[in-house]
């Protein structure tokens, strides 16, 4: 009887769950309840934030002729350029981030819409600038357009500026109404008026990379740059390091490349480049103790580690073998292993800084797009530009500062120390450093400057400028590749030959007459 009755309600249990089965959609059945369907903008804020870092230690420092491996085995400075970034998913991510702030009707969380704004205009003119035309306004339609068209180069760059000031014109009243801050922030901690400088200086470095493009009727380049830098209570501006957008690394969740655990197998591997280096102590310039230590070979016979005759760094072209037996020789300069190996948090990496923002302003105004700034004319710029590199480096504008030196055959946290006189005047006078004016050499001079600023930093910054100027110059050889030459572009993606057939090859009839070709000229550059 027992039997019977607990058989009998089992029964019963089982048709009432297969009858509740039943009531439930195909869909239904198919949904992950541990899996969430909504996600905190913050959330998506932090995980974007991430994306759009330009960290050293890879091949974009090689590119810009910073700093060079000599060991094969390891990897190469040839420009062999293969596909260009894809940043399609963070900007899914970025359309998530709108649409979740929007959801709980919080006016709060319309900050997050205006950031979007400018990190849609950043990923994305980071892809044409690499690649040339891409997929913008069908790109992110997901299954609704997997065929997306390629939007003109002009195209991305006009959206973009416009974003900008829209991303300005937004924050701006955030701000005026009260809304100051936004969560998921670990760059500024949420500080919208931060925030806001930064687009504002990002636009004047997309207007920079458009200046081949001046007499374009529909870009208004040098009306856009002028409303900017002269109208700061609408359009504030970096005004010193304090402002600069840059990644901090924190021991031990997110370490700088160059650290003492890969000191060992790094050390002899890497050297400096004479493209960087040479430009240092052409210029006397106190840097170089900073970020760059003496060839060994010259101190050991006799020249002092103090003199600029002790740095030397290797033409980029030098065949690797060659550069490797060099380096180990010690007659190549390495990078400074106090500043870049010591800590595992290394130095602040820049990725929109105040003294770019500096050089870019003085190249306006020696092209002769604005009369001046707040600061004053061109010269003045150009000074506060050096200035506040400088004082990256902690290097005082008189006085002195200690240079650390590895002892030669020691370990890390084992250095020569040594005393370096410093006084900016004196710096400045120089014939080839002292401002020429608003004329060719004048404006070979910021651009000298500014590629010495952006010393690991900013990513792939200090090769777009060569590739705009030609400044500094940019050395090749076997080692480099590409028969001698220095890339233009990056290809897209491999897999748009097949996905996205018709409209890759549309674009590459369109740019670069039907190949994807690194060498083809986008453009921007036309």
């Amino acid at each position: 009887m027992r039997y019977v009755s607990i058989q009998y309600l089992f029964l019963c249990l089982l048709f009432g769950i297969i009858s509740l089965s039943c009531n439930q959609t195909f869909h239904d059945l198919n949904v992950n309840p541990n899996k969430p369907t909504q996600v905190p903008p913050a959330l998506l804020l932090t995980g974007i934030l991430n994306d759009m870092a330009d960290l050293p230690g890879g091949m974009d420092e090689r590119w810009d002729q910073y700093f060079l491996i000599n060991y094969s085995y390891y990897g190469n400075n040839r420009y062999d350029f293969g596909p260009g970034a894809d940043y399609y998913a963070t900007l899914k991510n970025v359309q998530k981030m709108d649409e979740e702030s929007n959801s709980g009707n919080n006016a709060t969380l319309n900050a997050y819409h205006a950031l979007g704004l400018f990190f849609k205009a950043y990923f994305f003119t980071r892809m044409s600038l690499e690649m040339g035309d891409i997929p913008m306004r069908d790109a992110l339609k997901g299954v609704n357009d997997l065929t997306p068209v390629y939007d003109s180069q002009k195209v991305i760059f006009q959206q973009a500026l416009l974003w900008l000031d829209t991303a300005n014109q937004q924050l701006h009243q955030l701000i005026t109404s009260g809304i100051r801050s936004v969560d998921g922030d670990f760059y500024f901690n949420g500080n919208l008026l931060q925030w806001q400088k930064v687009v504002n200086a990002f636009k004047l470095r997309l207007l920079i990379h458009l200046s081949k493009k001046i007499n374009d009727p529909d870009l208004h380049i040098a009306q856009q740059f002028n409303t900017i830098v002269n109208n700061p209570s609408q359009y504030p501006l970096l005004s010193s390091n304090d402002d600069n957008l840059q990644y901090v690394f924190v021991y031990p969740t997110n370490v700088y490349p160059r650290n003492p655990g890969n000191f060992g197998f790094n050390a002899l591997r890497e050297n400096c480049s004479a493209t960087y280096v040479g430009l240092l102590t052409q210029l006397h310039d106190p840097r170089v103790f900073v970020t760059s230590e003496p060839a060994s070979a010259r101190v050991a016979s006799g020249v002092s580690p103090t003199s600029f005759d002790a740095f030397v760094g290797a033409n980029p072209g030098e065949d690797l073998g060659n550069m490797y037996n060099k380096t180990n020789a010690g007659e190549y300069s390495l990078i400074n292993r106090k500043r870049y190996y010591d800590t595992y948090t290394g130095e602040p990496c820049i990725q929109i800084g105040y003294a770019e923002q500096c050089f870019n302003i003085a190249e306006a105004i020696n092209r002769g797009w604005i009369s001046a700034g707040p600061l004053g004319d061109a010269e003045a710029y150009y000074q506060e530009g050096i200035k506040a590199s400088w004082n990256f480096y902690q290097i005082p504008l008189s006085g002195q500062f200690t240079a650390y030196f590895l002892h030669p055959g020691a370990s890390l946290g084992t250095y020569d120390t040594y005393q370096i006189p410093v006084d900016f005047n004196n710096y400045y006078n120089q014939s080839a450093v002292k401002y020429a004016g608003n004329n060719a050499t004048g404006l070979t001079q910021i651009l000298q400057q500014k590629y010495l600023a952006l010393f690991l930093h900013a990513g792939l910054e200090a090769y777009y400028q060569y590739r705009r100027t030609g400044v500094p110059n940019f050395t090749t050889g076997p080692g480099t590749g590409n028969s001698g030459r220095i890339a233009m572009r990056f290809q897209y993606p491999a897999e748009e030959k097949t996905a996205n057939a018709q409209h890759y090859q549309d674009a590459l009839n369109r740019q670069y007459g039907g190949n994807d070709d690194i060498n083809g000229i986008m453009w921007i550059l036309k």
